[in-house]
């Protein structure tokens, strides 16, 4: 027999036995395996619903050692947890009644969108006092399917649950707003360096849950400006982290369509005109003023636009109350024929629509004055109407672009005005082209005044926008950098000629003055560096136009589409640049020694991409075979990479991207659309040069074309340099946009099943019901 002795004497002696700890140990694991199995039939019973067995097993339960009520299966679900996907109302309360920890239950309650029982457990976490506005009772253990984050209200908004979030917004309970993603607070560094992943997680779970429309309309003062706002933040958001993008994207597009669909319930005019203007509560001020004078102030509308809300400015509410402005004055245009007047019920229209802009498009500088001189008479109200404002903002422009092309024909004015000479048209004047610093004409003066006043509207828009708002589109930074190359045009005529008249009056130099002959100018001369930029200029004013095509419902899908395929145009560049360069650096350390490649590889290759440079550029005057041939080898090679795969690459980039925006250019449309009529509210003959521009599309105009006697080099790299650009934006890139839209309409007509068979039975009804000539075969 074994036992333990103690050791203290003046106590009696304790003998265990080993048979007695065996007992011991015995009635231990008996005690465990009770329990064991009556935790086993609590959680089955609270499976099947069987309350009685349940408040038997809970009584038990009292004892101690005999049940543990928080245990938890397999799964890690405890009875609370079952009850709740079971929704067993009766069993919540009673597990509730003997005080079982409630843990995360209330979340499963909600993702279960049980709000019978969110309502019971909301209760008795208030009752237990565990219910506080930040955590809202909920306790985390290593069983639960929920991270620490998630809040039972932030939850309830994923679900977008709206009987949940208004129980928990009637506890006070909050969602913190997410700090800045830059914010370097104590908080956010400590976060960052313990777990990167979990504050990024956490950041999205928190902007799920503000971007819930439940939540914005039961917290939000003004619904539609906390989405266009919150739309906003999440798509910069998505910008800047970049692992989430697709995440942050599709939560501002779930703001969007929650103010696309507040504004689906406005009932009329009235409403629509609230909802579009900064003060959401002006019911009093649209019934007592003139509606017209409030609908012009637009300033919901306008922030939508700063906010790029498009889905929002594109709706047929905004756009039915829009287009009423921006045709007042003149009442039912849109409805009237374009060319022919139209009797429509008895009532024969007076004009047509083409009439009525030749007749505002003529009259626009009548009409310009009087609005100046006499702002306040009816003439001056009539202009003042957004459409005929845009009418003659139109034709003001168009009329500029015709004094470009007079500029450009050289017009000798000394035979017009007063001169007895006579010329026949079109003839070039021989003193003035060889005339150095020659002064300006009338229409060089015309010209000025026009960008005088471009300039003063695009002062007049940096004032009222702001510069952030002004560069963030990209028509004002071209509009800058044109008028900028006009005022430096302007100032180097002027530099010539008062370099002249300074000349002139220099008996040293008074020989040479302005007959010296153009041939003889040095190539820095200010009067062929201002040529070249008034020619760049005329480059970007003309292809201003462009942006007019917006309010054309042919010509803007069009001008989207090339928008949104300049990403795919730069990506090309970029790795065609690049392979450019590998390919000169190759070529120059071959032909280096020989002259006729010498600084002139990259020149070389660049211009072998539109097929102006030939192999006899290749050739050298000594005989060595061996170089000769790697040169074109690599010539060959260059010309494979560049023009076979490079050019397909970029066709199968812009036909993909086509098809990805194709379905949204309509809306890109009507959102472009709309921020114009808010805007609106607020060296040879033309002929030769339009002949030879079209005959280089296919190749068959050379280089040699811009070759020039003189030794002006400034001048010729400036043609070649325009002409380049004319190559890439023709040949690159229209044209593959041209391969990628027709790729688009091949790929949709042979997908489509109701097109083709459409026309073939159009086609046989036309062939079997029409009266035909018999066909002789």
């Amino acid at each position: 027999m074994f036992g333990i002795i103690d050791s203290n004497p003046g106590t009696p002696q304790r003998r265990y036995s080993v048979d007695d700890a065996l007992g011991a140990s015995m009635s231990s694991l008996s005690e465990t395996g009770d329990r064991i199995l009556h935790e086993k039939q609590f959680l089955l019973s609270a499976e099947r619903g069987d309350i009685g067995s349940v408040r038997k097993l809970l009584e038990l339960a009292k004892t101690p050692g005999a049940l543990n009520i928080n245990c938890v299966d397999p799964l890690g679900r405890s009875a609370l947890h079952i009850a709740v996907e079971n929704e067993n109302i009766e069993m919540i309360e009673l597990l509730l009644d003997h005080n079982i920890e409630t843990g995360d239950a209330i979340l499963y309650a909600i993702g279960e969108e049980n709000v019978e029982a969110v309502e019971i457990i909301l209760e008795h976490l208030e009752k237990i006092e565990k219910f506080n506005p930040e955590t809202q009772g909920v306790e985390i253990n290593e069983h639960s399917a929920f991270t620490p984050d998630i809040t039972p209200i932030i939850l309830a908004a994923h679900k977008d649950n709206y009987e949940c979030i208004k129980l928990f917004l009637d506890k006070k309970a909050t969602i913190p707003h997410p700090h800045d993603v830059r914010c370097s607070c104590k908080d956010c560094l400590h976060a960052k360096a313990e777990d990167s992943l979990c504050l990024s997680r956490s950041r999205i779970n928190a902007y799920r849950a503000l971007a819930s429309p439940s939540l914005i309309c039961l917290s939000a003062k003004d619904p539609i400006l906390y989405a266009f706002e919150l739309s906003y933040e999440l798509r910069r958001l998505s910008y800047i982290e970049n692992e989430f993008r697709s995440e942050y994207q599709e939560l501002s597009q779930k703001c969007q369509k929650f103010s696309v669909n507040m504004l689906d319930q406005v009932r009329g005019s009235k409403e629509l005109e609230i909802v579009l203007n900064h003060t959401t509560n002006a019911w009093e001020e649209v019934t007592q003023r003139k509606s017209l004078h409030l609908c012009h102030q637009l300033a919901r509308l306008k922030l939508a636009v700063q906010l790029r809300q498009k889905r929002f400015v594109a709706h047929p509410n905004c756009q039915q109350l829009l287009a009423a402005i921006f045709y007042e004055g003149v009442p039912g245009f849109r409805n009237r024929h374009i060319v022919f007047k139209q009797k429509k019920f008895g009532v024969q229209s007076k004009y047509s629509q083409v009439l009525l802009i030749l007749c505002v498009s003529i009259s626009f500088p009548f009409l310009s004055i009087v609005y100046i001189l006499a702002p306040k008479s009816s003439i001056a109200e009539f202009t003042r109407k957004p459409f005929i404002k845009f009418l003659c903002h139109s034709a003001s422009y168009c009329f500029f672009l015709f004094l470009l092309i007079l500029a450009s024909q050289r017009i000798n004015y000394d035979n017009i005005f007063g001169s007895s000479t006579t010329t026949q048209a079109g003839d070039l004047d021989p003193d003035r082209k060889e005339r150095r610093g020659p002064p300006p004409t009338p229409v060089e003066w015309a010209i000025l005044a026009w960008v005088i006043g471009l300039i003063w509207v695009e002062i007049k828009q940096l004032w009222d926008a702001g510069l952030h708002d002004y560069c963030y589109n990209l028509w004002n930074i071209l509009d800058f950098i044109t008028n900028s190359l006009y005022l430096c045009t302007f100032a180097l005529r002027s530099v010539a000629y008062y370099q002249v008249e300074a000349e002139m009056r220099d008996p040293m130099m008074q020989h040479i003055g302005r007959r010296l002959q153009r041939r003889d100018w040095d190539a820095w001369d200010p009067t062929l560096i201002s040529e070249c930029v008034f020619a760049t200029a005329n480059i970007f004013s003309s292809l201003k136009l462009v942006h007019i095509f917006t309010v054309n419902p042919h010509l803007g899908p069009l001008r989207i589409s090339l928008g949104r395929m300049v990403i795919d145009i730069l990506k090309f560049f970029l790795v065609y640049c690049l392979v450019l360069f590998a390919f000169a650096c190759g070529l120059n350390q071959l032909m280096w020694y020989y002259a006729a490649m010498r600084q002139q590889s990259m020149e070389t290759l660049f211009w072998s991409s539109f097929g102006l440079v030939g192999l006899e550029n290749l050739d050298i005057v000594e005989s060595h075979g061996p170089t000769q041939w790697t040169g074109r080898t690599i010539f060959g090679s260059y010309c494979c990479c560049s023009i076979i795969v490079l050019l397909n690459m970029l066709i199968a980039m812009m036909s993909n991207s086509y098809e990805n925006i194709y379905e949204q250019v309509m809306r890109e449309v009507v959102y472009l659309y709309c921020t114009y009529q808010l805007t609106i509210l607020t060296a040879c003959s033309l002929f030769n040069t339009l002949e030879t521009l079209f005959w280089a599309m296919f190749g068959l105009i050379d280089l040699n074309h811009f070759a020039l006697k003189e030794p002006h080099a400034i001048t010729e790299w400036t043609g070649k340099t325009i002409f380049g650009s004319y190559s890439c934006c023709s040949i690159i890139v229209l044209l593959n946009m041209l391969i990628a839209m027709m790729s688009n309409s091949f790929q949709y007509i042979s997908v489509s099943r109701l097109i083709w068979p459409y026309a073939a039975k159009n086609f046989y009804c036309h062939i079997s019901y029409s009266d035909f000539p018999t066909l002789d075969i």
